[in-house]
């Protein structure tokens, strides 16, 4: 019997996507030969609004949404041309020529980022389990996330007791097949060997007696979080989306102001004394109450969208009479070129209404120019180096207002610059994202 490791099981191939609805079409050519194979399309990437395949130029599922699959459709065995384009359009976004096994059933998993799709090919050809067991394949398609652990346990069994079905699974990498009994279960990702560092949390996993299952994890929009999927073989897919967002709040209130907020119930800091950069907190995802307080005194602020899967800073700033709030959607995906760091500029400096600049030695960092105060730059890329010259400067003065010498920003990493503090006396704080 073909085995998950054995004669392309999974090949990573070039393209990015999302869906809409899944319905099979025809394949077209040996669509009676006992020598063909069948092949399918999942749509793992919520960058589209639906995916279509073509194999050897004729249609074969079309509008498959995301976390979706089309039916089955006949291919050859030797060349089999794979086109996968967004519903509605002609151009390709991932484009293959493949050799399949006769008399095998294969998914082809479209997934990645919408304008970088990616594909990978899962043979659906394992044993069954027996009576009353489930056989499990991991398959990591969150690279952004990193390597990952996997849990299936009880629903209030505790994590720290519970050993991981599939452990260290690098992004792009698979694990298995374990075998489990068949039961409902809670998911729990985390990031590899830290139990602490929750990635998704979720219930009703449902693996049935004598089945074959393959679970996809995907990338949710911040880039750390992840949802997943679970592809029954030769079957149905079912979504199992992450419910929580990240949060965190950054205080730089004029005066040494103190910061005190909660979001959707959970407290993020209490008399946090600015400046000062908090850690992300987990809170469930969607539009939630924000209680803040600047000086011990509530600061009234309307609700704030938090979409499951993002993370997200609540940065707070000006006079502490009169306090602002902006909700900063942080982009906390890794460089795709391995030489270089991701690096973005926040000004928050309190009574500095010019905007800011990012300098990476003497060079304007690329999207990090004429930052207006409260708000964040997109990121810009530099190379990797132990010994980065980085400066903030105003158009108001001739001298940087703030210079960081001998900086080390290591390739493959994410920063953030922060200009904090009051105009007479600013600081910055670099901090290391990912």
């Amino acid at each position: 019997m073909t085995q998950w490791n054995r004669r392309a099981a999974l090949r990573a191939l070039g393209g990015a996507a999302l869906g809409g609805t899944a319905l099979l079409a025809g394949c077209g050519g040996n669509s009676e030969d006992e020598d063909s194979a069948r092949l399918r399309l999942l749509n793992a990437s919520n960058g589209y609004g639906g995916l279509d395949l073509a194999i050897d130029d004729a249609s074969a599922n079309s509008a498959v949404a995301f976390g979706a699959v089309g039916g089955y459709a006949s291919a050859g065995t030797d060349g089999v041309d794979t086109v996968v384009t967004a519903t509605g359009a002609s151009t390709a976004l991932s484009t293959a020529t493949r050799t399949l096994a006769e008399d095998t059933a294969y998914t082809l998993v479209a997934y990645g980022w919408a304008g970088a799709l990616k594909t990978a090919l899962v043979e659906e050809n394992l044993d069954a389990a027996a009576s009353g067991k489930a056989r499990l394949r991991v398959l990591n398609l969150a690279a952004d996330a990193g390597t990952l652990d996997v849990y299936l346990t009880g629903t209030d069994e505790a994590l720290d007791s519970a050993t991981a079905v599939a452990s260290s699974v690098a992004g792009g990498g698979s694990a298995g097949p374990s075998t489990l009994g068949a039961a409902t279960y809670r998911l729990r990702v985390t990031a590899a060997g830290d139990r602490a560092d929750l990635r998704l949390d979720v219930g009703g996993l449902v693996l049935a007696s004598t089945q074959v299952a393959t679970l996809v994890l995907v990338p949710g929009s911040g880039g750390v979080l992840v949802s997943a999927i679970l592809l029954v073989q030769q079957g149905a897919a079912t979504v199992l989306a992450n419910t929580q967002a990240r949060v965190r709040v950054v205080a730089s209130v004029a005066g040494n102001g103190t910061v005190s907020a909660t979001v959707g119930g959970t407290a993020l800091v209490a008399g946090a004394i600015s400046p000062a950069v908090g850690g992300y907190a987990a809170v469930t995802g969607g539009t939630l109450a924000v209680t803040l307080a600047v000086n011990g005194s509530a600061v009234a602020v309307a609700d704030q969208a938090l979409p499951a899967g993002g993370d997200y800073t609540l940065l707070v700033w000006g006079d502490a009479a009169a306090p602002q709030l902006t909700l900063v959607t942080d982009d906390n995906r890794l460089p795709t070129d391995t030489s270089k760091a991701k690096v973005r500029l926040v000004h928050a400096v309190n009574g500095l209404s010019a905007a800011l600049t990012l300098t990476a030695d003497f060079s304007v960092v690329s999207g990090a120019s004429s930052v207006a105060q409260g708000q964040a730059s997109a990121y810009g890329t530099v190379t990797g180096s132990t010994a980065i010259r980085l400066e903030v400067t105003s158009p108001l003065s001739s001298t940087a207002i703030y210079t960081l010498t001998d900086t080390t920003l290591s390739a493959k990493s994410l920063y953030t610059v922060f200009a904090l503090g009051d105009s007479t006396a600013p600081s910055v704080a670099l901090r290391k994202e990912r």
